[in-house]
């Protein structure tokens, strides 16, 4: 059927994995239109290569259109979706777009349920600097890349097989990835945990012949999947029984560093120490997904300095622990982290980094996440100083009963390890960015955490601060 595809619409093409697949087929001459709500960056890259986009949607969109392109973001009564149906035009979700793209290649899929982003970031930059050429499909933008995709003419891919919908159970990969496994996204899977980590089983039974999976050895969920999976394993992580171990980690303000070694039980010289891995991100966190991208990277042949040469390049994904500014030494940072264990490990990186109060901004995503995770998010703010909880994002669901930010709030402050802890609940955005334009103090770090719109928070935040700062500037002059 695709040989007969000239013209790609793609509803809600402002979305990270919808814009990257456009970018890519724009790339490689196709036709593309897309329709969306809201203008962004993204949207705007796409026009200025040659896109048509509408921002709106309506069944005039699809005219004279080969194949018409959603993602599970998009439901089923929109009126886009109703006419290509209705006019016999073939109707494709994302997954299986980018599955036509990504099984013709050697695909390097990666699945967790963290780090997922920068990994792939990681392992497209490595392959990039040196010279494989490959095709990257990015769930964030990369300013290595200036943007979310990266289209090569290399016969490696690189994308996000992300396990939300059971979409990735679509790719064939030749490398496949885990960074890591914990609930999440269960509304699709019944509430049931179980069915969960049967489908990351799939995924592996998904490799194609020769390949070889690269998961951690730190997971306790991942040990048990790997246990059904007759495939080649090969295992990171901290653990003394890594194939890949990760040893004489070093956090800094604005970086980490770690040593790489190869276990002696995966060869004949005894363990050998590969180098010392130093990168521009904070955290324990990337340097779990370094130490993935590098053995995917060794899986591939690339020499060891070359993998930690490109790794020092790397200055992260956007909404990754990103300094939106830095104000009088008040520093403004937002970050995608929409799960406890991301809520966590993103805090305890400020910390490390802070010399005054961290203050932690987060925007419950989705009701149904709130919902089956209420008890970890309560526990997952002991880094904080001051916990700011705005309205939950709904992503599109309806209401839950029983589950808001106030509920949060009070089950925060009723825990015994977090009951010292302000807490505050505050609905409207432009009353956190009025609340901390008052309180902030030089040292502070305000993070902006969620996987909805509250980034904007911290922007609005970063210009307060300035035009306070420059109007005290002139009153003083």
């Amino acid at each position: 059927m695709f040989n007969n595809v000239n013209k790609i619409h793609f509803i809600g093409i402002g979305g990270y994995g919808m814009s990257a697949l456009a970018k890519v087929f724009l790339q490689n001459g196709y036709e593309i239109t897309g329709s969306d709500i809201t203008p962004s960056s993204l949207i705007s890259s796409l026009e200025n290569m040659g896109a048509k986009i509408n921002l709106f949607h309506s069944k005039d969109n699809v005219d004279n259109t080969d194949l018409v392109v959603y993602s599970t973001a998009i439901y089923a009564d929109n009126e886009e979706i109703k006419a290509a149906k209705e006019k016999n035009i073939p109707l494709w979700h994302r997954s299986e777009l980018l599955a036509h793209l990504f099984n013709e290649k050697d695909g390097i899929g990666v699945a967790g349920a963290h780090g997922k982003t920068t990994t792939t970031s990681m392992i497209s930059l490595i392959l990039a600097e040196s010279g494989l050429d490959p095709t990257a499909l990015i769930g964030g933008e990369l300013s290595n890349f200036g943007g979310n995709a990266r289209t090569g003419g290399g016969d490696k891919i690189v994308a996000e097989a992300c396990e939300s919908d059971h979409s990735f159970l679509r790719y064939n990969s030749y490398i496949a990835v885990i960074t890591n496994i914990e609930a999440d996204h269960l509304e699709y899977y019944d509430g049931d945990f179980e069915k969960l980590l049967k489908t990351y089983e799939e995924f592996l039974a998904n490799l194609k012949p020769g390949g070889v999976a690269v998961v951690s050895a730190d997971c306790d969920h991942i040990k048990r999947v790997i246990q059904g999976v007759d495939k080649k394993l090969i295992t990171f992580g901290k653990s003394d029984d890594a194939d890949y171990v990760i040893d004489d980690i070093k956090l800094f303000k604005g970086g980490s560093k770690f040593v790489l070694k190869e276990n002696g039980k995966a060869n004949e010289l005894g363990t050998i120490e590969l180098g010392t891995i130093e990168m521009q991100v904070p955290g324990e966190h990337n340097i779990q997904n370094s130490a993935a991208a590098a053995v995917v990277a060794l899986q591939l042949g690339i020499d060891f300095d070359k993998i930690k040469k490109a790794l020092s390049k790397f200055k992260g994904a956007k909404r990754r622990f990103t300094i939106v500014g830095k104000v009088n030494d008040t520093v403004i940072v937002d970050d995608y982290a929409h799960h406890p264990t991301e809520i966590e490990a993103t805090l305890k990186t400020a910390k490390n980094e802070c010399e005054g109060n961290v203050i932690a901004v987060f925007q419950p995503h989705r009701y149904s996440r709130t919902k089956f995770l209420m008890e970890e998010f309560a526990e997952s703010f002991g880094y904080a100083d001051k916990i700011i909880l705005n309205k939950v994002y709904p992503a599109g669901e309806e209401p839950i009963e029983g589950v808001s930010s106030d509920i949060l709030a009070d089950k925060i402050i009723k825990s015994e390890s977090l009951s010292t802890k302000e807490v505050l609940v505050m609905d409207d955005k432009d009353d956190i960015v009025k609340y901390l334009e008052d309180t902030v103090k030089p040292g502070d770090y305000v993070i902006t955490m969620g996987a909805g719109d509250i980034y904007k928070a911290a922007e609005d935040l970063k210009e307060k601060l300035e035009l306070d700062s420059s109007n005290k500037a002139k009153s003083n002059g």
